[in-house]
């Protein structure tokens, strides 16, 4: 009779440890249908790092059990009570969004800043609007006749809706005396003989066909 209370004593514990009572909170009742999670997936429900679960159970701030000894599980109904102190993964987002926003006006703020700080080059050929034509332009209306092709055509494509024709537009004196306000330049004239050379009027010139290092 006088062993059978330890037999007990040994039965009990053998029974509690199936029944998965925690060894760290031997006091505490524990309800078998209670639903337990890992340390990682605690962590990931509170939106945190399983450090962050693993240094609150050390703190005693929630309670967890250890059904073996290198295993943690935290009851689901202690976590609902312990997450509502920490950021869900929703609102951690949202902060982390509104931080971006906040660095991106801030590099746009600079970028700005450099930019009104730095003085702005002029370039050292600078094309004239004004004066005797440059050499490297020929008049359009010129180079069009040249070349017979219609110059309403021409016209047309070298509007500014259009702009199929690039052309260089200003106030400048031909040779001839005659006022010139549409020129080309090499491009402009490598993209007229190539827009209108198939055409049966167009008649080519010493130059055709035309490219950037065409010369006047």
């Amino acid at each position: 009779m006088g062993q059978r209370p330890r037999i007990d004593a040994i039965w009990c514990c053998n029974f509690s440890g199936r029944m998965g009572v925690s060894r760290q909170c031997p006091s505490r009742k524990e309800d078998v249908r209670m639903e337990y999670v890992t340390v990682m997936e605690a962590a990931r429900r509170c939106g945190v790092s399983d450090k962050t679960i693993r240094r609150a159970i050390h703190k005693g701030t929630l309670p967890a059990r250890s059904p073996q000894s290198n295993r943690s599980e935290i009851a689901v109904s202690d976590l609902e009570r312990f997450a509502p102190g920490l950021e869900s993964p929703e609102s951690r987002i949202a902060a982390l969004e509104r931080r971006v926003q906040v660095l991106e006006q801030q590099v746009l703020d600079l970028l700005n800043r450099l930019e009104a700080a730095t003085p702005r080059r002029s370039s050292r050929r600078t094309e004239r609007l004004t004066g005797s034509l440059p050499r490297n332009l020929v008049a359009l209306l010129a180079f069009v006749r040249l070349h017979c092709v219609p110059e309403t055509k021409v016209l047309t494509h070298a509007s500014r809706d259009m702009a199929l024709l690039p052309v260089k537009r200003g106030e400048w004196i031909d040779h001839d005396g005659t006022v010139v306000k549409e020129a080309l330049d090499a491009k402009g004239r490598k993209v007229f003989y190539q827009l209108y050379c198939e055409l049966p009027s167009f008649t080519r010139c010493g130059q055709c066909p035309h490219g950037y290092l065409d010369t006047v």
